[in-house]
């Protein structure tokens, strides 16, 4: 599977650079590379091959337009197309546009003498160069000027420290030589200063306040095919798990905003640092279950933790010996929970034996309340009668008489069989309802008695997953 996800990924890569020319704005990929790149993979590659390493092709073509310096989001539809998105607001979208008209014209039609060197670390582009340009793009002249200093730095890959800046209509750079450049992350500067509040609220709109089962689902399908242990070893995992925990964010995020938003990578970060701990827990999980059953790999996998130190507090035989005990434990529950899926069909069953009872009972009133407006009154005048004083007797009643006898007897009749039916009904549900308490109880016992075993467990799983992150195991 690895040889064949770093095939897809070098012929994505080859195509880009054969084909894609420099100054290509990347959200045009959709109208003029996609059928193209989608037919030389399915020349190359079965339907299967290709869904196991989509991402493969995400990854070539994050990394390839990511060496023009923008972020991009990669988007497949069902008829296997490619959409390419770029992570920014419609201004700087447009200015990204700029930028590349720029950096074409200066690769195409001045490389040979672009950049002018005017001393050590002092570098000029002439005027000469630069209007023609101005001309060509047709731009506000503040937009311009912005669009070609990003431009330029991007050519000669600047730093922050480096300079540029316009004297007379010429760009002059200046170089700030470092011995290191050292890069610092934190949480504030990656929120770039939005308020985490802005990304709560969005939370809980877009995902009802919990995300997790979504997650959950997305990260079972991570690791059943780029990161499944059966296949990767721990190096690769190492190197790539984080990227592939964004790739999961990202498409859960983007998958649910139609409009562009610049703020939007940062609202993948704050879930990515928000569900991070989750996210690689769930890995160490997924980790052990297959390592129990011994499946490709991954016992070879988690073995290679144990030799971290001389007496760690877990090692590949304890955890599996605890996620024996919880496989046992999930599998119990899961019997409990199917005995309770059951018992709740019956009770939907029994609710619409209810609903017809009240059907039958409904129209049986309507016949009783028709008869009762017509007949009964004869009835009442029958039974008051000195010949049927102790009840009418059928032998003194004329043919409508009788009728309406047999008429009144077999509502009667309807009534009392409608009367056990309900009663038939209210003893099945009592029934039902006793089973379902029996059930939930069940599985409150059994969590009860295995909370010491499974504290046990995430204890475990916490320090296997600090283990798979940690670059010094």
């Amino acid at each position: 599977m690895l040889e064949t996800s770093r095939l897809i990924y070098d012929t994505t890569i080859s195509f880009l650079n054969e084909y894609v020319p420099t100054g290509f704005y990347a959200e045009d990929f959709l109208d003029t590379y996609s059928d193209q790149l989608t037919s030389l993979l399915h020349e190359k590659f079965t339907s299967d091959m290709l869904i196991e390493s989509k991402e493969m092709v995400r990854r070539a073509l994050k990394e390839y337009f990511g060496e023009h310096h923008y972020e991009i989001l990669v988007v497949f539809h069902k008829n296997n197309r490619i959409m390419i998105r770029e992570k920014a607001s419609l201004e700087q979208k447009a200015k990204s546009r700029i930028v590349l008209k720029i950096i074409e014209r200066l690769l195409v039609d001045h490389n040979d003498i672009f950049p002018k060197t005017l001393g050590e670390g002092v570098f000029v582009l002439e005027s000469a160069i630069i209007e023609p340009i101005r001309e060509i793009i047709a731009s506000e002249d503040d937009i311009f000027i912005d669009s070609l200093k990003t431009a330029v730095r991007r050519i000669m890959s600047l730093h922050d420290r480096d300079a540029t800046f316009i004297i007379q209509n010429r760009l002059y750079i200046k170089k700030f030589i470092l011995p290191e450049v050292v890069k610092q992350k934190n949480i504030n500067r990656r929120l770039d200063g939005f308020d985490p509040i802005i990304f709560k609220n969005l939370k809980e709109k877009y995902f009802k306040y919990d995300i997790k089962k979504e997650l959950h689902l997305r990260l079972d399908y991570l690791f059943s095919r780029e990161l499944n242990f059966k296949t990767v070893d721990n190096q690769y995992f190492y190197e790539n798990y984080l990227r592939y925990f964004q790739y999961t964010i990202e498409d859960m995020v983007y998958h649910k905003f139609k409009e562009d938003n610049a703020a939007l990578i940062y609202f993948v970060n704050y879930l990515l640092r928000e569900n991070f701990d989750e996210m690689i827990v769930y890995a160490a999980s997924k980790l052990a279950t297959l390592a129990t059953n011994n499946e490709g790999n991954s016992k070879t996998f988690l073995g290679y933790y144990d030799k971290i130190s001389e007496n760690p507090p877990y090692n590949s035989e304890v955890i599996l010996e605890l996620a024996l005990e919880q496989d046992r434990f999930e599998e119990e529950i899961q019997s409990y929970n199917a005995a309770i899926a059951r018992i709740k069909l019956d009770v939907k069953s029994n609710s619409r034996k209810k609903d017809t009872l009240l059907e039958e009972q409904e129209k049986h009133l309507i016949e009783i309340n028709e008869f009762q407006k017509t007949s009964q009154a004869i009835l009442n005048t029958l039974k008051n009668n000195d010949i049927h004083k102790n009840g009418i007797n059928r032998r003194f009643l004329n043919e409508r008489e009788l009728k309406l006898v047999d008429q009144k007897e077999n509502l009667d009749k309807i009534t009392e069989q409608l009367n056990k039916k309900v009663l038939v009904y209210k003893q099945e549900r009592q029934n039902l309802d006793k089973k379902l308490s029996i059930e939930n109880q069940n599985i409150k016992d059994a969590q009860k008695s295995f909370e010491p075993i499974q504290s046990k467990y995430l204890k475990a799983m916490n320090w296997l997953a600090r283990a798979m992150v940690n670059k010094n195991f």
